[in-house]
């Protein structure tokens, strides 16, 4: 049974809102991974690869919102898994292109299956309008977040941001 809205949160402000929803699905996804043995990033990373197709570090890193050397040890501890291959990028000598495996295909796309249910589960009940009214309100707090972190020269917007797609 679903435990009812706690009072602190039906008058919260928007940050404090932001922040339970981030906790939230953080928390459904690491649930629905479990039998799979997955972390949220190696489960972003699958997605990210089964739809794009292989790609090197750096580009793979920001489409999934984590810096480069977190990144190399999530994709090192997948290649250790067999989930992932490296190889060689034939375009440029010094790049190596991350894919998924023969066998971590299907998973993958099991995984795309999962993504699709949570990304639906988020939304139920939830219009075409305000989810368009929502997402142009929390991009124009993303901005805004960005624009106060112009301030401090060495802030990262992207060091703690929430992956969501």
């Amino acid at each position: 049974m679903q435990e009812p809205m706690p009072d602190s949160l039906t008058h919260a402000g928007l940050g404090t809102l932001a922040s339970a929803v981030r906790k939230r699905l953080k928390h459904v996804v690491a649930s629905r991974l479990v039998p799979y043995g997955l972390t949220i990033q190696q489960f972003w990373v699958m997605l990210v690869l089964l739809e794009h197709g292989p790609c090197s570090l750096h580009p793979l890193a920001q489409q999934v919102w984590m810096d480069d050397p977190t990144a190399s040890r999530v994709v090192k501890a997948m290649v250790e898994r067999g989930l992932l291959r490296t190889k060689p990028d034939p375009k440029h000598g010094r790049r190596i292109l991350i894919s998924l495996t023969a066998s971590s295909a299907s998973l993958a796309q099991e995984l795309q299956g999962l993504a699709a249910e949570i990304k639906s589960g988020l939304v139920m009940g939830i219009g075409a309008d305000q989810q368009a009214a929502m997402r142009h309100g929390l991009l124009a707090m993303i901005t805004n977040l960005d624009g106060m972190l112009v301030e401090i020269p060495s802030a990262d917007p992207d060091q703690d941001a929430v992956v969501a797609s």
